[in-house]
């Protein structure tokens, strides 16, 4: 097996992270697999493996470009006004990344081995809503939100 240089390996996770970002942004969370990455690169899927060790780790592509898209349609002034601006982003077809972003932390947090990415996003959400409104009230915020899109998904 041929090795590549450090230059190289750098170069080619960031053409997998350009991918991974390509597709979740044009086609969503659950189209960014193993084996989609491995056809578009004509690679085995060992080979994407190297660079995300477990499916969670697709989440790191994604890290620090998708938050900026999402938090302006939030409203981070009082605790009903975020819940209300979540539910509108979330149920607004225009706005279809709001909507996979909430799917992958969820499907990542729920997974075994969370991706500590996708838990310090919510985190990170969390404590700027705190800001706002303070800790209590911005934790209880962010488990209504996430418990609605559960109680949401089991009625569609």
């Amino acid at each position: 097996m041929a090795r590549i240089t450090a230059k190289e390996r750098v170069q080619k996770k960031q053409n997998l992270d350009n991918m991974v970002i390509s597709i979740f942004m044009n086609e969503g969370w659950d189209s960014v697999t193993y084996d989609r990455l491995a056809k578009e690169f004509n690679v085995r899927k060992s080979s994407i493996q190297a660079y995300y060790p477990s499916s969670i780790m697709f989440a790191t592509a994604l890290q620090g470009k998708i938050f900026p898209l999402i938090i302006p349609l939030l409203n981070f002034t009082t605790k009903q006004a975020f819940i209300d601006s979540w539910i509108k982003a979330y149920e607004n077809k225009e706005q279809h990344i709001f909507k996979e972003v909430v799917k992958m932390l969820l499907a990542n947090i729920l997974k075994d081995g969370t991706s500590p990415y996708s838990r310090g996003s919510v985190l990170n959400l969390q404590k700027i809503l705190a800001k706002n409104i303070g800790n209590k009230d911005a934790e209880d915020a962010i488990k209504m939100v996430f418990g609605e899109i559960i109680y949401m998904k089991m009625h569609n």
